[in-house]
C-alpha cells in the first residue's frame, strides 16, 4: 500500500493485494448411476484455487478544510488492471462430448469505479 501527497489538496493511493489460492476439494473422477453423473472425491482440500491478485487506485481531492469542517472527494478504481479472479470453480459435462468434464470458473468483479464525497464536522 502506498499514499503520496502531491500537494495539500491532492493525494494518490495504490494498494496491491495478493493471496495464494484457497485449499479446495475437486473431484478426481466421475461415475454414472441410473443415468445421473456423480463425481468421485478422493482428497479433502487436496487442490488449490488460482492465485488472487488485484491493484486498487485512488485519488483524493481535499476540497476545503477549516477548524470546523472538512470536505473531500475521492475517485477510486477497484481492480485497475481487470484481472479475472476465480470466485468458484464448478465441474460440468462437456456439451459436445458427454464423456469429458470441463471446469467452469465464476468471476465476480473486474473493474469497479467509484466516487465518494465526505463531509466531516
Amino acid at each position: 500500500m502506498g499514499i503520496y501527497d502531491i500537494n495539500p489538496q491532492w493525494s494518490l493511493s495504490a494498494t496491491w493485494v495478493y493471496n495464494t489460492g484457497n485449499a479446495v476439494t475437486f473431484p478426481s473422477g466421475k461415475y454414472e448411476i441410473d443415468g445421473d453423473v456423480q463425481f468421485y472425491y478422493t482428497e479433502r482440500n487436496g487442490y488449490r484455487m488460482p492465485a488472487y491478485h488485484r491493484l486498487d487506485l485512488g485519488a483524493t481531492w481535499n476540497i476545503k478544510k477549516t477548524d470546523r469542517f472538512e470536505s473531500t472527494l475521492n475517485f477510486s478504481l477497484y481492480n485497475a488492471y481487470g484481472r479475472k479472479n476465480a470466485f468458484s470453480i464448478d465441474f460440468e459435462e462437456d456439451v459436445n462430448d458427454p464423456t469429458r468434464t470441463v471446469a467452469v470458473k465464476t468471476y465476480l468483479f473486474t473493474y469497479i469505479p467509484s466516487i465518494t464525497y465526505s463531509f466531516k464536522f
